[in-house]
């Protein structure tokens, strides 16, 4: 689904018409899903002075394979998990900017639990002595499901691993065992 919004480039102050695409079905549409990964269906290119902008309208991605609702938007929303309806039963998230997203839908394609994950990188955070730090899941890599996060420092991107053990334990914790 597309719609016409209005957007300013963040260089020149120029208004532009852009043909923003506010809801995406996975399943249907393996391209724009690709697109989103990759970032491209987030940027414009200001026509007036080439500036390259980020689109971050409301964006509703509907995952039915991995049983995901997520929405886009920079605002507070309130959200319920449908009840009833092709919904019900479906994990329901907003996600604040592209980048949040971009990771939630990794998140959900790897067969984790997003809130486990949270949990994980703050164990992370405390065991490197860095509570302020930004980690975002990347992959599950090799045989053992090793938890791939990056992280911003001096200017580079950087990666951690985690064993999957740290995941399990955390799952324990978050259901009470």
């Amino acid at each position: 689904m597309t719609q016409e919004i209005q957007a300013t480039c963040r260089r020149c102050g120029e208004k532009h018409r852009l043909e923003h695409i506010s809801s995406i079905n996975a399943t249907s549409d393996p391209d724009l899903k690709q697109q989103v990964l990759d970032g491209s269906l987030f940027l414009w290119e200001c026509p007036h002075c080439g500036e390259r902008n980020l689109d971050t309208a409301p964006l509703l991605y509907i995952d039915p394979e991995a049983r995901l609702l997520a929405i886009l938007s920079a605002e507070e929303i309130s959200l319920e998990a449908p009840q009833e309806g092709p919904y019900a039963g479906f994990t329901v998230r907003r996600a604040a900017t592209p980048g949040v997203l971009i990771e939630l839908i990794k998140i959900f394609d790897a067969g984790l639990d997003d809130a486990v994950v949270d949990l994980c990188k703050q164990v992370t955070r405390m065991e490197m002595g860095k509570d302020a730090l930004e980690l975002r899941f990347l992959r599950l890599n090799g045989p053992d499901n090793e938890i791939i996060f990056t992280y911003p420092q001096d200017g580079q991107m950087k990666m951690i691993a985690i064993g999957f053990n740290v995941y399990e334990d955390c799952s324990r914790i978050l259901a009470g065992h």
